[in-house]
């Protein structure tokens, strides 16, 4: 298994600072990632508003790639709609990929929030079609070093792209699902599925054994791992991981629901059905209310002594199968103390069983 770090910048009022504030400790905390041992860091991208201070995720790798040696460097995600020239993204991810010494990894996603998609004067309608051709020329571009097209929303003539990623992105292209239409996207153009776990993991698994499936038919090999997204909060008093982890995780969710209007009516019928899936969850939402769903979020993440932990992870890959587990300690206006402290606890006590000896502890 590997085990990244995701990164979410988020500016909670909580902490009373200044968005250069959040970064100076938010960036404190990007470089603990590599001396604890983690394989990797991510980051999402976001724009407008407190929820997540990430506009350009693939700028901020490379300040990474400038501090660390080994720590692969991922996006999770470039949000593709938003960005009206996929040439632009694809060099971007050539350029990091040179910098790093081939340490890039490119995920991709469709985005979601209105005031996002407004922001850009994008029209959500046209997420679906602008992700799967953004996505198809970035990956051929990466992989054959030219980028052309001649119709659809991106009109490109031939050109090489300099310079040239170092190797194929094949084995490290990524995409971000959370509606069963991205599921065939994902396998056609090689990507792993990542998930974000706002839902419990049993309504997860469906989508990622057919991506398993449609994977397989496309390349004719084994799915890679697919990819968790996960917030911890890990203590030695299990008493206070849990009130910690119900505290903090269900702001974030109150965040996440504000950031991303969910219980808004705007879902509904729009782009010919392409969100009907966002449509019936916010109508379950507004039946469950905050709270109960603040509480099932909390529980789809991982908290708890590490021995617990441990344990929520082995359950989530009992469940959905073979898993890489990318891993947030900072949001939601935690205490930059507490968050550190959680995560050193992690890279002492959980990250070495998830590296090392993941498979004997399954087994044994």
């Amino acid at each position: 298994m590997e085990v990244g770090h995701l990164l979410f910048f988020q500016c909670h009022p909580d902490l009373k600072m200044t968005d250069a504030e959040i970064y100076m400790n938010e960036l404190a905390v990007a470089d603990m990632t590599e001396p604890l041992g983690f394989d990797s860091i991510w980051c999402t991208e976001h724009h407008f508003t407190d929820y997540v201070l990430s506009p350009n995720i693939i700028e901020f790798l490379s300040y990474m790639a400038g501090r660390t040696t080994t720590l692969k460097l991922g996006t999770a995600a470039v949000i593709l709609p938003w960005h009206k020239d996929p040439l632009r993204v694809a060099t971007d991810f050539a350029m990091l990929d040179n910098l790093s010494g081939g340490r890039a990894m490119a995920g991709f996603g469709r985005g979601l929030a209105q005031i996002e998609y407004d922001g850009f004067g994008i029209s959500m309608e046209e997420s679906r079609d602008r992700m799967n051709q953004s996505a198809l020329l970035i990956t051929e571009a990466l992989d054959t070093g030219f980028m052309e097209s001649n119709s659809g929303h991106f009109i490109q003539e031939r050109r090489e792209i300099r310079p040239r990623p170092l190797r194929s992105f094949r084995d490290r292209t990524f995409v971000v699902s959370m509606s069963p239409d991205t599921v065939p996207h994902a396998a056609k153009i090689g990507g792993a599925l990542m998930t974000f776990a706002i839902g419990p993991w049993e309504k997860r698994k469906p989508d990622i054994d057919l991506w398993r499936e449609k994977f397989q038919e496309e390349w004719n090999r084994p799915a890679p791992n697919s990819v968790a997204n996960v917030i911890c909060y890990v203590d030695e008093d299990p008493i206070k991981a849990k009130e910690m982890a119900h505290k903090y995780m269900g702001r974030y969710w109150i965040s996440a629901m504000d950031h991303y209007e969910m219980k808004g009516d705007h879902f509904s019928g729009k782009g010919g059905g392409q969100y009907d899936h966002y449509a019936k969850s916010a109508e379950a939402l507004k039946h469950i209310g905050d709270e109960g769903m603040a509480k099932m979020f909390t529980d789809c993440q991982i908290y708890g002594t590490p021995a617990q932990v441990l344990e929520m992870v082995k359950g989530i890959e009992d469940l959905v199968g073979n898993i890489d587990v990318n891993v947030t300690f900072s949001y939601s206006g935690m205490a930059y103390d507490d968050a550190k402290k959680s995560m050193n606890l992690f890279g002492e006590k959980v990250l070495p069983v998830l590296k090392n000896d993941w498979n004997d502890s399954k087994t044994g």
